[in-house]
């Protein structure tokens, strides 16, 4: 009685071994020779092709009934449920019969039967890609995160040395010493002039056994007799961390550090068991006019709609069939209507943004049908072209028809003015608003004067097109074959020294151009060389970069320590300033005892917090104001110093408004509060916590960084992801006011945007599309705004053209 065993692409024998002795099998049949795994064997697992566990021996008959039911028992449990009943009638006459524990093909290995859905779930466990567990992608190592530095020998440290550190006393040394001997090359060569041959059996191993030597450089030589003249293989540095990598995910434990390692030499590839298909290979045999279920989640909605309209369901369940058509096909046109057609159902949801994960979410909402809802949404139109936009705008209108309210806030022009109901908060921000400026028909928030929305609708107040766009010096980046993702081969040039803006429909493929492709191949050349671009032939002009900033909307910190005062840099010299105060002086503190973060000048009870935190299990933690400090963070004693009437706790506390006028006289301060302030950042602290502001205000926040420390001789390349979300035209005014301070000090500025009052004041702009998703990828049209404006295939630029004229 055997069992069929199937080993798992990378699986080592050594672990498949150790799993069938664990269920108490000991022989095996391998490729069709009797093996003892008690017993110490080698064999060359890139040759295994058949494994079979030899489960129970008997002879069959009425006596033995009980001993064969137990062993077939015992067989379903050792391997995929395919028994072999090998039956032997005599000198070399054997025949053998197979059975599936399900109803299943034993020749085949295919299910026939009733088909439930959860068969093509790569969440069950029965359904997933055994390789990669339902994921679609494994990791492998790759060789240039492997050797970061190619320019360096092994003796010299070319290897990561998280992956390999080469010394002579230790076992690997001796090995890499003697594999070396062997090949015949110098541990050290630059590791770019080795042999093909020499690199590849240093991160792949060699079939061929070699001795083990001596390298003349050892000191521990105790022990000599015990390795030394012994043959060994080697299966190379990167199939050891692949096989560490197995062990550990075999293991089924999750370990921070283990990733934090194995991110440093691995990357993700697509599974080379399922192909990213993420379900086992017998899924993929069920078809509906010739498509799989992977190749269904394959196809954009747009795509999927048309070709679910040209199924015809015939037969006994022709009805049935019908219904689930218009069913599904209902569910994609909803998601067609909110402007989410370049997506596919294998799209993971970690990569959606923020703004398509709500348009998801309102699309289930609108299909349910449901009446007298109150809908509330935040900037809906995030990461929206024009022209999907305009599919949201009807969506949102289709949900107040049916008998649901809406509630939108919005910042976007064209939602303000189809809204039915417009109340304006502020006027200004923080301290400056939290009052209704106006509310009513948008003809009353238009004839409303003291409403900034109202003055940039009614065109009364408009961000001005600029009357000469700069030119830059010449200089540019241009990048070659780019293949990541959508994008068709295109070949870009980026000008240098200007505002250039990346525009295009939502999925052409401008954050891959951008993030995925020229900032990773910048932050190869000039930080770190373990970076991996998307795919692409080469960006030339490189070296007329210095530096690189990506400046998107993520936090400044994680926790209540972090501020614009300490992220900025101000903030040590604030606290210089209170050590020359008398008090301090006198009492010879040091700028630590400022530090809500040292011990000394802190409150103790809370450690610096300003509030205890109580943790509750099952609920959220409860957060109370230290009663010793009163939520001040500092101690009496600390308190007790004044820089101009001002404890450290009032600075902390003062607004960026405040804080320009007190630090006037302190250029060192006064002149970064003041970049704040420009940005529109005025009402917030300059010891507000990280935690509690957004993402346009963290990114504001780094601009203003950036500004503080400008360096005119040294060129750095700025690139912003859609800067304008969550902000007010007129905040986008100072935004611009902003970013072209940063471009007329000789640097450059690549936006992503859509906001049209944003790209009709870049100096270049590059449009790709012409379409999302695999209708997108190619450069439809650069050059000015104006020149964009007038292209006829451009979505850009027939939007840009009534934006031009203010």
């Amino acid at each position: 009685l055997r069992e069929a065993v199937f080993k798992v692409y990378g699986e080592e024998l050594d672990y498949v071994f150790t799993e069938i002795r664990k269920k108490g099998c000991r022989h095996l049949i391998v490729d069709g020779k009797p093996i003892d795994i008690s017993q110490q064997i080698e064999l060359d697992e890139t040759s295994v092709k058949e494994l079979d566990a030899v489960v129970d021996r008997f002879v069959v008959n009425r006596a033995h009934e009980k001993a064969i039911k137990a062993g077939i028992a015992a067989a379903l449990l050792v391997g995929d449920g395919l028994i072999q009943v090998h039956i032997l009638k005599g000198a070399n006459k054997a025949e053998t019969d197979k059975f599936y524990r399900a109803n299943t093909s034993a020749t085949h290995h295919f299910v026939y039967g009733d088909i439930q859905p959860a068969y093509f779930m790569f969440n069950d466990p029965e359904s997933a890609c055994r390789t990669c567990g339902g994921l679609g992608v494994y990791k492998l190592t790759h060789p240039e995160l492997l050797v970061p530095d190619p320019q360096r020998s092994i003796r010299g440290g070319c290897f990561v040395r998280e992956a390999f550190n080469y010394k002579a006393d230790n076992w690997d040394g001796r090995i890499m010493f003697s594999l070396a001997e062997a090949l015949k090359f110098s541990l050290d060569t630059p590791w770019e002039k080795l042999p093909d041959k020499a690199r590849a059996a240093m991160l792949y191993g060699i079939e061929k056994k070699f001795k083990v030597m001596t390298p003349p450089d050892a000191k521990e030589l105790s022990k000599r007799h015990e390795w030394e003249g012994k043959e060994i293989g080697f299966g190379g540095i990167a199939r050891r961390i692949e096989r560490n990598y197995r062990r550990y995910r075999q293991r089924g434990e999750a370990s921070s550090g283990m990733e934090a390692w194995l991110d440093k030499v691995m990357v993700e590839k697509i599974c080379p068991d399922c192909d990213g298909a993420r379900v086992r290979a017998t899924r993929m045999l069920f078809t509906i006019a010739g498509k799989s279920v992977y190749e269904f989640g394959q196809m954009n909605f747009d795509e999927l709609h048309a070709f679910l309209g040209t199924l015809k369901p015939t037969g006994r369940g022709a009805d049935a069939g019908k219904q689930v058509l218009n069913e599904i096909r209902g569910r994609v046109e909803l998601l067609l209507g909110i402007g989410l057609d370049y997506l596919n159902f294998n799209r993971r949801s970690g990569t959606l943004s923020g703004g398509e994960s709500q348009r998801i979410r309102l699309s289930t909402q609108i299909g349910s049908g449901l009446m007298g809802m109150l809908y509330v949404l935040d900037e809906p139109s995030i990461g929206l072209h024009p022209k999907d936009n305009v599919k949201m705008i009807a969506t949102l209108e289709r949900l107040r028809d049916i008998g649901n309210t809406v509630i939108v806030v919005e910042h976007d022009e064209d939602t303000i003015r189809a809204a039915d109901h417009v109340i304006e908060m502020g006027i200004g921000a923080g301290i400056h608003g939290g009052e209704v400026v106006a509310q009513g028909k948008l003809k009353d928030v238009l004839a409303c004067k003291a409403s900034p929305t109202g003055q940039f609708l009614s065109g009364k107040r408009a961000i001005a097109t600029p009357k000469e766009r700069r030119k830059g010096k010449g200089r540019s980046l241009v990048i070659r074959g780019a293949r990541e993702n959508n994008l068709k081969a295109i070949d870009v040039t980026i000008p240098l020294g200007q505002l250039v803006a990346i525009t295009g429909a939502s999925g052409s493929g401008k954050s891959t151009l951008i993030n995925e492709i020229l900032f990773k191949a910048l932050w190869k050349r000039l930080e770190d060389t373990r970076t991996l671009p998307g795919a692409h032939d080469a960006v030339d002009g490189l070296e007329h970069v210095h530096k690189v900033v990506n400046i998107d909307q993520s936090p400044i910190g994680r926790n209540s320590r972090s501020n614009p005062a300490t992220y900025i840099g101000f903030y040590d010299t604030i606290r210089d300033l209170f050590t020359k105060a008398p008090l301090s002086v006198e009492r010879d503190y040091k700028p630590g005892r400022f530090s809500f973060n040292v011990k000394g000048g802190r409150c103790e009870e809370c450690q610096g917090e300003g509030a205890i935190t109580t943790q509750l299990y099952f609920m959220p933690d409860v957060e109370v104001t230290c009663g010793a400090c009163k939520g001040a963070r500092f101690n009496a004693e600390t308190l007790e110093v004044t820089l101009r009437a001002k404890t450290i706790d009032d600075v902390l506390n003062m607004s960026v408004e405040e804080g320009v006028t007190f630090f006037k006289d302190e250029p060192a301060v006064g002149k970064k509060i003041e970049v704040l302030n420009d940005l529109g950042l005025g009402y917030l602290t300059l010891g507000q916590s990280a935690t509690t502001l957004s993402g346009g205000e963290a990114q504001r926040i780094k601009i203003a960084t950036e500004l503080s420390k400008l360096q005119r001789a040294k060129h750095t390349v700025y690139i912003l992801d859609e800067p304008t979300t969550g902000l007010h035209l007129a905040d986008i005014e100072k935004l611009l006011e902003s970013l072209n301070r940063l471009v007329n000090a000789g640097h450059s500025v690549l936006l992503i945007e859509h906001h049209l009052d944003v790209i009709k004041t870049a100096d270049y702009v590059i449009d790709l599309g012409p379409e999302g998703g695999h209708a997108g990828g190619e450069v439809v049209v650069t050059g000015t705004p104006e020149e964009v404006a007038a292209c006829k295939r451009s979505h850009t630029g027939r939007f840009l053209k009534a934006h031009l004229r203010t």
